[in-house]
């Protein structure tokens, strides 16, 4: 089936490339269609558990390339805030030590001390205006850096929700197909005890054909009772030797009537003188 459907989509794909939007074209595609439709309609139950299972199985991979991706953000972030966090130390001791520096020229008297050197004010303020300036073009680095690791936390946090409901998902929809699983397991048990069963199993055939030839035995069973009508002639008409008076006699004799019964009585009569 799967080699039929291949070899349909390619000849589909070339013909309707070939004919571009044509009223053909149309029917091909109508046809490629159908015959999908006709092939995942013909897929057993069981197998498509099977593949579902087969796509939870995938889905473990896709979930791996989401722990891979939430680990290195994970690194990246953590990498990013030691930097934020040297850089951001290295900009504070840096901006106290300009402080003093431009403080201790305000108040000095002909020269400047930074340290153990001894400048002059112009020189001074020379070295301190370059130090600013390197201060200043710091603090945009870790401005930057900042926004970067803002972003990437927000990687990180959004791959952390994914993975998350990833993997609520998959337990849902392992549960979901185990629960399938189980209906149709139950479908194929109802199916076996049922007279009537509606898969394409060996056992359903053999209860079919003994369906059928049942139906053939109680045909020739009919067949036989029948095959005394068909084989023997007529019934022979029946005759009598009586006359239409003879009869019809029954009919036209008239009833007896029945006579009084004369008064019974127990006194005598008188004798007569």
């Amino acid at each position: 089936m799967l080699k039929k459907m291949v070899i349909l989509g390619v000849i589909g794909f070339v013909a309707v490339s070939a004919l571009g939007g044509t009223k053909i074209a149309s029917y091909i595609r109508s046809e490629i269609r159908e015959a999908r439709e006709r092939a995942e309609n013909s897929i057993p139950p069981e197998k498509e558990v099977s593949r579902l299972r087969n796509e939870l199985k995938l889905l473990d991979k896709d979930i791996m390339n989401v722990v891979n991706e939430l680990a290195k953000q994970r690194v990246e972030v953590n990498n990013l805030k030691e930097q934020v966090d040297e850089r951001a130390a290295k900009q504070e001791r840096t901006e106290a030590l300009l402080k003093a520096r431009a403080e201790a020229i305000k108040t000095s008297e002909g020269q400047v001390v930074f340290g153990n050197r001894t400048l002059t004010v112009d020189a001074a303020k020379a070295e301190l205006e370059a130090d600013v300036k390197v201060w200043a073009a710091n603090e945009k680095t870790l401005a930057t850096l900042k926004a970067t690791m803002g972003t990437r936390v927000k990687v990180r946090d959004s791959l952390e929700k994914q993975l998350e409901a990833m993997k609520n998902q998959k337990a849902e929809l392992a549960a979901a197909v185990d629960g399938m699983e189980a209906q149709i397991a139950e479908l194929k048990l109802q199916q076996t005890e049922s007279k009537y069963q509606t898969d394409d199993s060996r056992l359903a055939k053999i209860k079919d054909d003994l369906r059928k030839l049942k139906t053939k035995v109680d045909v020739e069973r009919e067949k036989l009772k029948l095959l005394p009508l068909a084989n023997d002639g007529p019934a022979a008409p029946a005759t009598s030797g009586k006359s239409v008076d003879d009869i019809m006699a029954p009919l036209l004799t008239p009833k007896a009537t029945a006579k009084p019964d004369a008064p019974k009585t127990d006194a005598k009569l008188p004798l007569a003188d």
